[in-house]
């Protein structure tokens, strides 16, 4: 099927590696104009001449100045405003992964809902208006499976994710009518670049496969595994967000697609 997204223009966060990079990469494949968005210039460039990309935007997105500064760099590069916006940049700035809730310090959790929410209602800010401007948008927010179903610790993180899953909803609700569509996907464990170092360090095989290296850490129970059977990896997520980013989909909005092969147990 034709996604219809041969010449749109997209901004991804946080696309130097892992999740981002493969949605960048697979809008790219589908034809659109990609800005590669990362804090350090030389892997967001190696991204972007990987994929034949429009351009880069560098920033770390936790200041108004920040944002607006990658807005800016990333028009620059598109010559011409924000069609697509995914908001991936984030994931956990504080490692509490060991913290119950009241032993997490009053600092990270502001600092994880600076990286995970307000970023991505910074650039919102910035692209939305744009869109309902030129009557198409589609802002497609990286949430977390941790959202809706939080963990014992680390909630400092998977409340700054519930955050955003509420943005989503109330910014989607506020553009009825004006062609702009905000939708939230929402990854399981993901077998991102940091997961398959950490598997092939632990099990002394520098080459294994990533396949390899999922079943290792199940059977030694670091995860239970989902009903799908095995992992995810960026590439689930980058079909479900170019699907999201199309024009085909203008009838889906203020939705949260979890993409977690069965974690979350839930019928919503």
């Amino acid at each position: 099927m034709d996604l219809q997204l041969n010449g749109r223009r997209a901004l991804v966060t946080g696309s130097s590696s892992g999740i981002g990079a493969a949605v960048a990469r697979m809008l790219a494949e589908e034809g659109a104009r990609v800005v590669v968005h990362g804090r350090d210039r030389a892997r967001a460039e190696k991204v972007a001449a990987d994929i034949g990309a429009a351009g880069v935007a560098i920033g770390d997105l936790r200041t108004d100045d920040a944002c607006a500064a990658v807005h800016a760099e990333a028009v620059s590069a598109l010559g011409g405003n924000i069609e697509i916006l995914v908001n991936n940049a984030g994931g956990s700035s504080t490692g509490n992964t060991t913290k119950t809730p009241i032993e997490i310090a009053s600092e990270d959790w502001i600092s994880n809902f600076n990286a995970n929410a307000l970023a991505a209602i910074r650039l919102s800010r910035l692209a939305v208006p744009d869109m309902i401007a030129a009557k198409f948008g589609r802002v497609i927010n990286v949430s977390s499976a941790v959202a809706v179903q939080p963990n014992n610790l680390g909630a400092d993180y998977s409340g700054a994710k519930a955050a955003l899953n509420n943005f989503t909803v109330s910014l989607a609700g506020s553009l009825k009518g004006v062609g702009v569509t905000v939708n939230t996907v929402s990854p399981g464990i993901i077998m991102v670049d940091g997961l398959l170092r950490f598997g092939r360090q632990k099990y002394g095989i520098p080459d294994a496969s990533i396949e390899e290296v999922t079943n290792r850490l199940a059977a030694d129970k670091v995860f239970d595994l989902p009903p799908a059977g095995r992992l995810g990896i960026p590439d689930d997520l980058a079909v479900v967000i170019c699907t999201l980013a199309s024009p085909r989909s203008g009838f889906v909005t203020g939705a949260n697609y979890r993409v977690d092969g069965g974690q979350i147990r839930s019928v919503n």
